[in-house]
């Protein structure tokens, strides 16, 4: 479908007009405004398109223009502006370094997750560098990440040919503000410094460059930033289908951040007991590392588990389906290893026909192939036998970002660093759709839950409490519907351990999430967080009917799960910003995520809404309610009831 293109030439300006913008470039190369009738909602930045310069009209046939720039010596480049029914395409034949002018969005969202994961994004800063998928990179970056950025003014712009060479930078630091190095073996920067907080001076810019190929990509327009969002979310693809409805229904459980490595399987029943004994509800139970004797290995260690499928039995028993954790890596000492080199199943060395040693968190090891579609249906088989063998529903697929594909790694057949994550991510959904994942590159199709990044045991939106929501808005802003916050309360690393108020504000955030995770107990604490985590975990699962309608809604039309207030209020300045609350169907809570607190502020956007405990009802044009009362028992919680006066 093509949009009608008209196109006017004046003095120094050229104006590609369509029924949804205007586009008004300055004919000496320096850039274009783009206006939605009289009001600017886009401008590029100093400097765009550089290395190019004097523009010119070469010829308009259909809904497409071709425009010419100047470089030197080297003649002259093309620049393809296409109009679409509700943006332009932007297509170079040369590699540029574009900007775009921050300022004008106002606030901006996208990207993917970051280890600080402030909200909106223009409140960060950062650096130019490559745009991968990273565990716990040194700029901040996280396990997913999208091209994409949308912001106030009802625009979205999404990068279409993205590969692992395209350096982004987003409000980027000064020059003098070097980055941290990353080393997955020392000690890392604090999470709040990547990426910083933004400065005066932060260059107010969104940078796209690739030195390796021009830049290919779309600006998509809409009345509003839910208009873009949704354009955007239909450019990205929604997902096929929703996760198992089973996986949804009842919490998660884990043994990982209780036990870490220390689990075996009396340790695994004995927590599966626990949880019953205490009255919790839960659907599903994960035995995380260290069930293999040898990372790579496909079989329990039988010193550990002697008994894998009565164990399993007896979790079947208890109501629970069975999980495995499972990883791209392979030690020298794995049964599997010497077989995957054999066949040639691992990456490799740049000029030696030997496996590649690869740095992750539990040591060296080799890395599994995912371009070689021979290697992925041998290790398919190999989960399928053990999933066959002892009765697992699935598996729990960790790592897989492309920081850990070596850039001089030799794989099957050519593959950016990127499309690691992506290969890794569709071969868990193809194979084993009851399963969570943890990276992402162009994944939102994928009918599985995106588990957030390993949080810490803190407060914060430095990969803390406050970063559990944000991250949700962020990912939900990206077309991942389907996310699954990490485990309640963190991951419990070192000496930052949660305590009982941080466990029961963590539940309360998760409660209207599509799904939660539990792995440290409640009862590790007192009964009265036992009472509280109980009453919430119950509250997800009173209102599954309501979590899995709103995941069949983002099949069907793209709507998150986790909707960000300005989703329902597109217009609404203050709900632009809000980091710290959501909306679920229509439900709105308001989470407390700073410690020792009794009261917060709640943002309620026009409409009607009643409170769910006390029952008062609200009318509101866009209200604060300050200091709403939220002791330790109490996550403010209301129901939009003008939705609920209009149900049949």
């Amino acid at each position: 479908m093509s949009a009608a293109l008209r196109v006017t030439e004046h003095e120094q300006r050229l104006t590609l007009s369509a029924a949804h913008s205007t586009l008004e470039f300055a004919t000496d190369g320096s850039g274009f405004y783009m206006l939605v009738g009289e009001h600017l909602v886009m401008r590029t930045g100093q400097g765009w398109s550089a290395p190019c310069g004097r523009l010119c009209l070469w010829q308009v046939e259909g809904d497409e223009a071709l425009l010419t720039f100047y470089r030197g010596t080297h003649g002259y480049g093309r620049l393809r502006v296409r109009a679409l029914p509700n943006g332009w395409e932007f297509a170079w034949d040369q590699p540029t370094r574009d900007t775009f002018d921050l300022s004008v969005g106002v606030h901006w969202y996208g990207q993917g997750e970051l280890v600080h994961q402030r909200y909106p994004l223009d409140q960060l800063s950062l650096w130019e560098a490559p745009l991968l998928t990273w565990d716990n990179g040194a700029t901040g970056l996280g396990n997913i990440q999208t091209p994409a950025w949308l912001c106030a003014t009802g625009v979205a712009l999404l990068v279409t040919n993205a590969t692992d060479s395209l350096q982004v930078g987003f409000n980027a630091p000064p020059s003098h503000v070097a980055p941290p190095s990353w080393d997955l073996s020392a000690a890392q920067a604090p999470a709040a410094m990547r990426p910083p907080l933004a400065s005066p001076e932060s260059d107010d810019l969104l940078t796209l460059h690739d030195p390796n190929q021009p830049l290919n990509y779309l600006i998509l327009v809409g009345d509003h930033v839910r208009a873009a969002c949704q354009a955007l979310i239909n450019a990205l693809g929604k997902p096929e289908r929703t996760p198992p409805e089973a996986y949804l229904r009842q919490p998660i459980w884990t043994t990982w951040a209780r036990y870490k490595t220390a689990i075996n399987q009396d340790v695994v029943l004995r927590f599966a007991e626990e949880i019953r004994a205490h009255g919790f509800a839960g659907g599903t139970f994960g035995i995380d590392d260290k069930w293999q004797r040898a990372y790579g290995d496909n079989a329990l260690d039988p010193e550990r588990f002697p008994d894998p499928k009565g164990m399993v039995r007896a979790l079947n028993q208890l109501g629970f389906n069975v999980t495995l954790w499972v990883h791209p890596f392979f030690v020298p000492e794995s049964q599997n290893t010497q077989e995957a080199i054999r066949r040639g199943y691992l990456v490799k060395q740049p000029e030696r026909d030997e496996p590649y040693p690869v740095l992750w968190w539990q040591g060296l090891g080799y890395l599994l192939d995912v371009s070689n579609p021979e290697a992925l249906a041998w290790y398919a088989d190999k989960l399928r036998a053990l999933q066959n063998e002892i009765g697992l529903a699935g598996y729990k697929f960790d790592a897989g970002e492309a920081n850990y594909l070596p850039a001089d790694g030799r794989t099957y057949a050519p593959i950016h660093r990127n499309e690691y994550s992506k290969r890794w991510t569709a071969f868990a959904a193809e194979h084993f759709p009851y399963c969570e994942v943890r990276t992402g590159w162009f994944s939102q199709t994928l009918p599985v839950l995106f588990r957030q990044w390993d949080r810490f045991s803190t407060w914060g939106y430095d990969n803390g409490l406050a970063s559990v929501i944000s991250t949700a808005l962020m990912l939900s802003a990206t077309g991942y519907p389907f996310t699954l916050p990490d485990m309640i309360g963190g991951n419990a690393y070192g000496d930052l351990v949660p305590d009982k108020e941080l466990l029961i504000r963590w539940t309360q955030a998760s409660a209207l999430m599509l799904a939660m995770q539990f792995s440290i107990a409640p009862w590790d604490f007192d009964a009265e967080t036992v009472t509280i985590c109980r009453k919430y975990t119950d509250l997800h699962v009173s209102l599954a009917e309501e979590r899995l309608a709103a995941a069949q809604r983002a099949v069907q039309d793209g709507t998150p799960v986790v909707r960000p207030l300005w989703w329902d209020a597109p217009e609404d300045i203050v709900a632009l910003r809000v980091a710290d609350q959501y909306l679920m169907g229509k439900y709105l809570a308001a989470p407390v995520i700073t410690p020792q607190t009794t009261a917060r502020d709640v943002y309620l956007p026009r409409g009607t809404w009643r409170d769910y405990w006390t029952g008062e009802y609200y009318a509101s044009s866009g209200m604060w309610l300050r200091s709403y009362p939220a002791p330790l028992d109490v996550l403010p919680l209301f129901v939009r009831a003008d939705e609920e006066q209009s149900a049949p």
